[in-house]
């Protein structure tokens, strides 16, 4: 994407940090979402999106913006927010922080089997969907 309509990009998203949204990114944990979302290269409008659809149950919605603000219990979690004395190491490669996002993408343990095979799954649903909208014949496994 060029660099200018990045920019543009930019300025209209400066905007959504208003009120409520000034508050939850303030806290602790919770501004780690829009932390993460005030990248250069990350469009918050399309990142609401799914948000706006409707397809999901609430619980799912909760749990899934819960995850992306790191705020599932985690080890990292009790130790760092609720300040429990735990270990906040990843029990796995006993080298990083027990957070969300390594558990979900990080970590060099399970990347060797567990994220090939979701990013697999994730392919054959995509192609599965794809081949449906086209008219494509596919048989139902």
């Amino acid at each position: 994407m060029p660099q200018d309509r990045r920019t543009e990009r930019n300025k209209k998203n400066e905007g959504q940090y208003s009120g409520e949204n000034k508050r939850w990114h303030g806290r602790r944990m919770h501004g780690q979402l829009s932390s993460n979302l005030d990248e250069k290269l990350v469009d918050i409008a399309e990142s609401y999106c799914w948000l706006k659809s409707g397809d999901i149950k609430g619980e799912t919605e909760s749990t899934t913006l819960a995850a992306q603000d790191q705020a599932i219990s985690t080890n990292y979690f009790t130790n760092k927010i609720l300040k429990e004395e735990i270990k906040s190491k990843w029990q796995l490669c006993k080298q990083h922080e027990n957070t969300t996002d390594h558990l979900t993408s990080g970590c060099p343990i399970p990347a060797k089997n567990e994220y090939l095979m979701r990013h697999d799954k994730v392919c054959t649903h995509l192609h599965y969907s794809k081949c449906k909208a086209f008219e494509i014949e596919t048989t139902d496994k």
